[in-house]
């Protein structure tokens, strides 16, 4: 039952969301409803879980780290901005159904992938009741929080070199090639996925069938990144720059990778 009650729970944060969006005429403002969304479902969780561990603490707090700063970037950077090229096509194309269809395809989209790529919070947080955590169930903790904040580190790195090479006016135009974008044409994405499989890495300590599951969480969320909504829609947006595709020949396109001129092993990752 406490899995329907953390859903009703986001559910109603979306909604929220979606009400604001309308009034603010931007369906993009659910990107920043995005990384808080984690945060909600880490505590509401881990209140009805009836039960505390070092475990559910720990990856309750990293994800709050995570979804805090990721929120508030995105809420600096967009709140008060026009909508977003993507939503903007949307609505284009969506006409009068505009709001019925960004309501369930955008908003009830975005809370349902929220949910499943929560599966390592929701697993640790309301079925992982033991009060005491050490040996190899800890250390599987401690390397898994390795992991999140390499992740984390990588991500906020990347954010804050794009803001600041966005600022600069004598940018306007240019492709970010330097920093952590010379090894990776989307560090961000590829920081958010690592953190992730950190926290599934933390999720898997308890070491029972079900808490593999939890892997499930990071796997949707890298592929989601890789294949869906992330890489390709900006792979797409400069298919036509001449500039950005010299970059793209040279450039790994997830991982971080020393710059190629040719690369076939892990082609269609690098």
């Amino acid at each position: 039952m406490n899995y329907l009650y953390v859903f009703l729970i986001l559910f109603s944060y979306f909604v929220i969301w979606y009400i604001i969006a309308q009034v603010k005429k931007n369906n993009g403002l659910v990107d920043i409803a995005w990384g808080f969304g984690f945060v909600v479902t880490a505590w509401s969780s881990f209140l009805l879980s009836g039960t505390f561990n070092i475990t559910k603490l720990v990856i309750s707090s990293l994800v709050t780290l995570w979804g805090l700063r990721l929120s508030t970037y995105l809420f600096i950077r967009n709140f008060n901005k026009p909508e977003d090229f993507r939503y903007v096509k949307m609505r284009n194309g969506w006409g009068k159904t505009h709001r019925r269809k960004a309501f369930f395809r955008v908003f009830m989209g975005q809370l349902i992938l929220n949910y499943l790529i929560a599966i390592p919070l929701l697993l640790t947080n309301l079925e992982y009741n033991v009060t005491e955590v050490k040996g190899v169930k800890l250390i599987i903790v401690i390397v898994g929080a390795t992991i999140f904040l390499l992740g984390l580190l990588i991500e906020s790195i990347a954010d804050m070199q794009l803001k600041k090479f966005k600022k600069d006016p004598n940018n306007k135009g240019k492709i970010l090639t330097t920093g952590l974008w010379k090894y990776s044409r989307h560090p961000n994405y590829f920081g958010e996925s690592l953190l992730w499989w950190g926290i599934g890495v933390i999720a898997i300590s308890p070491l029972t069938v079900i808490s593999f599951v939890s892997l499930l969480g990071p796997l949707m969320i890298t592929l989601l990144l890789l294949f869906v909504s992330g890489v390709p829609l900006l792979e797409k947006r400069y298919k036509d720059n001449i500039d950005y595709q010299k970059y793209a020949k040279r450039t790994s396109k997830f991982l971080l990778l020393p710059p190629k001129k040719e690369r076939i092993w892990l082609y269609g990752i690098i």
